[in-house]
């Protein structure tokens, strides 16, 4: 049967949080008869514009009027710019729309306490370890949790009397290098060092931890430290964080239960000024000195897990499919590095969409078209896009190019129950190569391996366009090397490279080869009463006409109004054919041809037995003497 179907716009799934608030939406829209969409990108807010702008461009794919509603994660809106980007893209959507963790004007916002639970982490700080001198890492500047957590930070430090210093406040980002940056800067500071720091996320918090202890600082004994989100990893470090649990996966359900229920036309219990908030947790534990949560199981010990297995198993298929890569000369070989690669990891479904013209722009078109094109050409999905890969149950099928507003049209088709899709970008920096599409797959929930994997995949097709546009240049060259620029025929240059090909060809084959010389019938006189530019119109015509009925013949511009034609051959018979079919092609162009002049030329051609004896000069030498006796004959009967 047809399902229902919702969009999600969200950037980044390698963290817990993000892949089980995914989970959330997930499984309460499959139970409500709803495909899930997830249009997926990896930015951060120290991302250069161009990479930023071919991530971002996969929200640009769909037309969102198409879906039943759109979910709006907080981390999509990480760049101030991206931010209005979104919101002007859903101010062209009629579908209702939900927000996870920030506002968009006119939808519902779910959030977590954020603000509550920091001030229960904070106060246990101060009243329970009596610590003054407290370090705070912030968030994305502007992101709602990340500002809640902050004003939590102040307004407890305000209501206990202790100052709030900007040495003790660092501009974080939720990634690494805000742990990175913290440290730096508690570092280099001249405040006494602190007590305790507590960063607005884990990973930030795991870093800062890391990093200190690396320089010779104990955790807690030196400095405790704190973060928020209740990670898998944050728990299996050592120490195990303090941090706050926060309900991901059931502020992912109950977004998608407030979207389901302005569908269908119901209010949702809970909702007040277009806001709904959920409980968090604080769980104290080793990074702060205490040991909150019951027992932890030993962590010095190698986990061989089920889940470590298969990203073993994952991470030697990855190294097998970058090596395979690197030696492909095309995209047909890179191709089917893919295609092996989808065998091994065996999705339910996956497939892989291009612009229709695909091939065309990106491998063939020669530097100059490439980079003359806009960046809006760049980015641009074509109105179809056509199926490269489409892998389903095992089996690679064939699939048929669909509209692209349309994202994938099974979407919008018969299919056995409601599934998860998840489209990523493929790309170099603003150069589009299209879109992945996996369908009920692990591969890119949750793994840390995903987004690297997704840059080395656009990487490689960029590399190959890159060799490409240095063999069509090489090419080129050569054609500017061998061809001569007025007529488009061979010059004497191609003519040797030829002519030897030819003799090997013979030799081994015991072919023939013919040799034709051609001189155009009153050129000078054409010149003289018509003028350069009309002698100019006769040439090209000439050779026009000459490699109109070439077929294998190489057509040669050996000088001034002189050419040759030459190939090999069985008989004299072939070359009687091709002079009868050029004949006729001459009178057909000057019956049907309005110029000044006619075009008339006389030949004279022979075919030659080749041995390691025959030479260029020689046979033309023969031909020539045939081509001026038989204009000299054509003078006579005038």
């Amino acid at each position: 049967m047809k399902w229902k179907n919702i969009a999600v716009l969200m950037t980044a799934l390698d963290s817990d949080a993000q892949t089980e608030t995914l989970r959330g939406i997930e499984e309460y829209g499959k139970q409500q008869g709803f495909n899930v969409s997830v249009f997926l990108w990896f930015t951060g807010v120290s991302e250069k514009d161009k990479q930023n702008l071919g991530e971002l461009n996969i929200a640009y794919l769909p037309d969102f009027n198409l879906f039943d509603g759109v979910i709006v994660l907080a981390n999509a809106f990480h760049t101030e710019g991206n931010k209005e980007r979104i919101e002007e893209l859903l101010e062209e959507s009629d579908c209702p729309i939900v927000t996870v963790g920030c506002d968009v004007p006119g939808s519902v916002s779910v959030f977590t306490d954020s603000y509550t639970a920091m001030r229960e982490l904070m106060e246990h700080y101060v009243k329970d370890h009596h610590f003054t001198r407290i370090h705070f890492v912030k968030g994305v500047e502007g992101n709602p949790d990340a500002e809640a957590r902050y004003k939590a930070y102040v307004d407890v430090l305000s209501e206990y009397g202790i100052p709030v210093s900007p040495e003790r406040v660092t501009q974080g980002d939720f990634y690494v290098t805000g742990g990175e940056l913290a440290v730096d800067e508690i570092l280099a500071s001249k405040v006494e060092f602190p007590e305790a720091i507590v960063c607005a996320n884990d990973t930030m918090a795991i870093t800062v931890c890391d990093l200190l202890i690396e320089k010779g600082y104990r955790v807690p004994e030196d400095v405790a430290v704190a973060g928020y989100d209740y990670t898998t990893e944050g728990q299996e470090h050592v120490p195990a964080m303090t941090t706050v649990r926060n309900s991901v996966y059931g502020l992912g359900a109950k977004a998608c239960e407030v979207l389901v229920n302005e569908i269908a036309g119901k209010e949702t219990y809970g909702v007040e000024n277009n806001k709904i908030f959920l409980p968090d947790e604080v769980v104290l534990n080793e990074s702060c000195g205490c040991h909150g949560g019951g027992e932890k199981p030993e962590r010095h010990r190698k986990s061989y897990s089920t889940i470590e297995v298969v990203q073993r198993k994952l991470i030697q298929q990855m190294i097998i499919l970058e090596k395979n890569i690197m030696e492909c000369n095309g995209i047909i070989g890179w191709l089917e590095c893919l295609q092996s690669f989808v065998s091994h990891i065996d999705p339910p479904e996956f497939y892989w969409c291009v612009n229709e013209d695909f091939v065309e722009t990106i491998f063939e078109l020669d530097v100059m078209e490439q980079e003359d094109m806009s960046l809006d050409e760049k980015l641009a999905y074509t109105e179809k896009v056509k199926v490269l890969i489409a892998y389903k149950n095992s089996v690679f099928r064939q699939k048929a190019a669909f509209d692209s507003v349309l994202a994938l049209d099974v979407l919008f088709e018969d299919t056995d129950k409601p599934k998860l899709y998840i489209f990523s970008p493929l790309h170099y920096l603003e150069r589009n190569f299209g879109y992945l599409v996996f369908v009920d797959s692990s591969f890119p929930m949750g793994n840390p391996l995903y987004v690297s994997w997704l840059i080395k995949m656009g990487d490689s097709i960029e590399n190959i366009r890159k060799q490409s546009l240095l063999r069509n240049a090489m090419t080129r060259l050569d054609e500017m090397y061998v061809r001569d620029s007025l007529t488009g025929a061979y010059n004497r240059f191609g003519m040797e490279r030829f002519f030897g090909e030819i003799k090997k060809k013979c030799m081994m084959t015991r072919s023939m080869m013919q040799i034709s010389f051609i001189d155009l019938d009153g050129l000078k006189r054409i010149n003289d009463e018509y003028g350069h530019e009309e002698g100019d119109r006769i040439i090209n015509a000439a050779a026009t006409v000459l490699q109109a009925k070439a077929g294998k013949f190489r057509v040669v511009r050996y000088g001034g109004d002189e050419f040759i034609v030459l190939g090999t051959v069985k008989n004299a018979k072939e070359v009687e054919a091709y002079w009868k079919n050029v004949e006729q092609e001459i009178y057909t162009y000057n019956k049907t041809t309005k110029n000044k002049a006619e075009l008339s030329l006389s030949y004279g051609y022979e075919v030659f037995k080749v041995s390691a004896e025959t030479h260029l000069a020689d046979c033309i030498r023969i031909t020539d003497n045939k081509m001026y006796n038989n204009k000299k004959r054509k003078r006579c009967e005038r």
